[in-house]
């Protein structure tokens, strides 16, 4: 197992072998593509590699136009499916924006995700051979791509679920192992001894990497034993008629998810070992840290290509990452979450209320100067005039943190670097708010430059919000937004 001893957060040293960048004539190739002369060298001419990538990406969609809605081509496989996090971008779209890339710019080396959520960015970059640094301000997605970063060996983990399965069966304690508030609200009494039984069972493991790996296999658990409806990504309990007539088997669900966890970390093995053969010094990173103050890096540690997901509003009133991960985190041994503090817990927004957009007050003081960063902006926040003027703070506010982040998140980027941009629109008091225009606006602000932007519709019709919130609507639709840039970053530039 990789790293079995660290404590830190998941890391694997290493550097990557490049192609040659020099030559002196250059032809064009089969594929249209300018090449280096030598033995199989390709090399995309720098003043060629945006149009050459966004013909890449027009080509796909002209094949098959739905190509980037990946409706029955999206698979939870391979480390993706360990948990069902909120909002989970595509792992085969994100892998071809990647593979896009590199076949224009091969000596792109690592990538950088400020919103990674559960690591699908991560996993899709290091298995083909790409370093990664990413950071998000929720432990519980930390701990989830933590453990997707390790290469486990699944006959220990085999060994590991059956010591597990022992001690619960030997457990006779009725002690419950947390307490915390309304905790009988979202437990009935007989789901949460059971679950105390395997909390001790999992806590008496003595690697923390293997701990790490059954606490998500918990987390799922309790996502699904809980008296909160899974239907929704907000805490919702069902009725006291529905709890007490549910059928549950705690310990039989934990055991059915752990064996079932134990065959996606096997392939995700497998995964980063390719990746690992591609890059035999492969590095990567994952941190709890708000994005908006990223820890600066060195000018060798800047990522060629930036994708991300930012959350779609304010975590409050559309996907409430924060409280679909509290009852989970009521749970796990606090000293084997990345990051995890216990103010992170008073309450079921406090995660939330730390994200982007999730202070209000005096948000309004800001709306001048992001009326000159981005027209799309000051439209939107006209046409609120009218409207409460709560709507109109959580426009400014979630806009004031997005284009605060952007300082953070570009000086962590080399010149020029690639983006790509996961983005959705949502509605406020019945108002399209145009996030896609919005950080278009702001990037070019700063320099970037726009490269195309690709729309997709979400498969299965919708991606879930928070429930019996009048202010948002689901969404049926996604963008994702190419850029290169910004070039004035003080790094090494490709262009």
């Amino acid at each position: 197992m990789l790293n079995d001893n660290r404590t830190g957060p998941a890391v694997v040293e290493g550097v990557m072998d490049r192609p040659s960048a020099s030559s002196a004539v250059e032809e064009r190739g089969q594929d249209g593509y300018a090449t280096a002369p030598g033995p199989g060298a390709q090399r995309r001419l720098p003043r060629e590699a945006e149009e050459q990538l966004a013909c890449r990406l027009r080509e796909r969609a002209a094949l098959a136009p739905e190509f980037w809605s990946f409706s029955g081509r999206s698979r939870r496989e391979a480390g993706h499916g360990i948990f069902a996090y909120p909002a989970m971008m595509v792992p085969q779209l994100q892998g071809a924006l990647l593979e896009d890339v590199q076949a224009v710019d091969p000596d792109a080396s690592s990538v950088v995700d400020p919103f990674m959520g559960s690591g699908t960015v991560m996993l899709e970059s290091v298995s083909r051979g790409l370093s990664f640094r990413g950071t998000d301000i929720n432990p519980l997605a930390v701990l989830l791509a933590t453990v997707k970063s390790q290469s486990y060996d699944p006959e220990l983990l085999i060994s590991v679920r059956q010591r597990i399965a022992l001690r619960v069966t030997e457990d006779q304690s009725h002690e419950i192992a947390v307490d915390f508030t309304n905790r009988d609200k979202w437990f009935r009494g007989d789901v949460a001894i059971d679950l105390s039984k395997i909390k001790r069972a999992i806590s008496a493991e003595r690697r923390k990497s293997v701990r790490q790996a059954f606490w998500v296999a918990l987390a799922e658990t309790i996502r699904l034993v809980s008296n909160s409806r899974t239907s929704t990504v907000k805490l919702h309990s069902y009725s006291a008629e529905e709890i007490e007539n549910r059928q549950i088997d705690t310990i039989d669900t934990f055991l059915r998810i752990s064996a079932s966890q134990i065959e996606q970390l096997k392939d995700q093995a497998g995964a980063l070992s390719s990746g690992l053969r591609r890059n035999p010094k492969l590095q990567i990173s994952c941190r709890v840290a708000d994005a908006r103050s990223m820890p600066t890096v060195t000018k060798r540690a800047t990522a060629d290509i930036l994708m991300t997901s930012p959350p779609y509003g304010d975590n409050v009133t559309t996907v409430t990452y924060g409280q679909h991960s509290y009852l989970p985190l009521q749970w796990i041994d606090a000293s084997d979450v990345p990051g995890m503090r216990p103010e992170l817990l008073e309450n079921t927004r406090s995660i939330d209320s730390l994200s982007l957009g999730g202070k209000l007050k005096w948000s309004l003081s800001s709306a001048d100067d992001l009326r000159t960063k981005s027209l799309a902006f000051a439209q939107c926040l006209d046409q609120l005039q009218d409207h409460p003027r709560n709507a109109q703070s959580r426009l400014v506010a979630f806009v004031r943190d997005l284009d605060e982040s952007l300082d953070a998140i570009t000086a962590n980027l080399r010149s020029n670097a690639w983006m790509f941009w996961t983005l959705g629109d949502r509605r406020i008091s019945g108002i399209p708010v145009p996030t896609v225009s919005i950080v278009r606006d702001l990037l070019v602000f700063r320099g970037s430059k726009h490269i195309e932007t690709l729309e997709r519709k979400i498969p299965g019709g919708s991606k879930r919000m928070a429930a019996r919130n009048a202010s948002v609507e689901t969404m049926n639709t996604e963008s994702i937004l190419v850029m290169r840039g910004p070039c004035d970053t003080g790094h090494d530039s490709r262009s």
